[in-house]
């Protein structure tokens, strides 16, 4: 007779992106196939942001393009909408666990799941990542946001995640599980689609994303754009309540990784390290720049502010000034 698992937990690595939970499971699950990291290093850069904070919304919306997991070509995915799996959600979890393939789901709400991001605080229909389960204690591992706003894995309660599903039942909003797993294409760090992505990174500026247009802005110019939200905190026209704690994480992220492809792009060409070495001050201060407004965050402070929107629009020109001269360096080396 097979003997019936009892527990499994699937292991998880330090993501590239994680300021939201549809980033972090694409590089923390990538244990058996560490190749597929290349395919965000060769191009997986580009910031974005809306502009409806200018106009009455509270927030940016800053992220990244191609991000998230969902849109990786490289996982082999399993979806299941819970609507119809009835009485059988947990057993496809367990299921899907137990054949390799970690569970990213949506439509849970947060109020009720213990131990994450709004729990016993606010109702939240959010998403997160299952990455174990132990049937002793009838638990999940789940990989997202805790009750401190710290990013990892921990146990909840299978009770208390079936409670947030069935909130939202209620509400007729019907979220999915999705079974994701590495495949095993080797993927290459290319140093030429890199340096085009770089290059497409450059080409924005406040000419070619209008104040007055609305839409998506993407590229370097979402610097200048996030100095405007900060803006808007500062006089107030965003409430300091309303103030998305988020923002500077992901451009410290963003720099992070930048940093890491910098390095990558130097070694394909036998440079030395001047470049990265010139960078690590642009994730030094964008490292300030997020400590800066956590601390905000946590007691106000408006007069660190006009702080934060300068030192955001210096690093920004001291990024475009190394990246730009990487790009001309590349280009020399080509016609050697």
């Amino acid at each position: 007779m097979k003997k019936i698992k009892k527990k499994i937990e699937l292991p998880l690595v330090e993501p590239l992106y994680s300021t939201y939970h549809y980033q972090g499971p694409g590089t923390a699950v990538l244990v058996n196939n560490p190749s597929i990291r290349n395919w965000y290093l060769n191009q997986v850069m580009i910031l974005t942001c809306t502009r409806k904070f200018l106009n009455g919304f509270t927030t940016p919306e800053i992220g990244i393009a191609e991000s998230s997991w969902n849109v990786n070509p490289h996982f082999d995915k399993k979806w299941y909408g819970m609507q119809f799996l009835e009485g059988h959600v947990h057993f496809v979890i367990r299921k899907l666990l137990d054949a390799g393939y970690y569970v990213c789901f949506s439509g849970i709400d947060d109020y009720y799941v213990e131990g994450k991001s709004w729990y016993h605080e606010r109702h939240f229909n959010h998403d997160g990542c299952i990455c174990g389960y132990d049937q002793e204690n009838k638990t999940y591992c789940i990989y997202s946001y805790d009750q401190n706003w710290i990013y990892h894995k921990f146990w909840t309660t299978q009770k208390s995640f079936d409670a947030g599903r069935k909130a939202q039942f209620k509400k007729k909003q019907y979220g999915s599980i999705c079974g994701i797993k590495p495949k095993g294409d080797q993927i290459v760090f290319s140093h030429e689609t890199a340096l085009k992505k770089i290059a497409e990174y450059l080409d924005s500026n406040l000419e070619k994303y209008l104040e007055t247009e609305e839409g998506t802005v993407s590229g370097i110019v979402v610097h200048d754009y996030i100095a405007k939200y900060v803006g808007k905190l500062y006089d107030g026209s965003i409430p300091y309540e309303k103030m998305d704690r988020r923002v500077f994480r992901m451009i410290w992220e963003h720099k992070k990784v930048m940093l890491e492809r910098i390095k990558l792009i130097e070694d394909a060409l036998s440079l030395d390290h001047s470049f990265s070495n010139a960078y690590k001050s642009v994730v030094r201060e964008a490292d300030n720049c997020r400590m800066l407004y956590a601390a905000h965050h946590m007691k106000q402070r408006n007069s660190v502010l006009p702080m934060i929107q300068k030192k955001l629009l210096s690093l920004k020109e001291r990024e475009k000034e190394i990246l730009e001269k990487l790009i001309e360096e590349a280009k020399g080396d080509d016609v050697k």
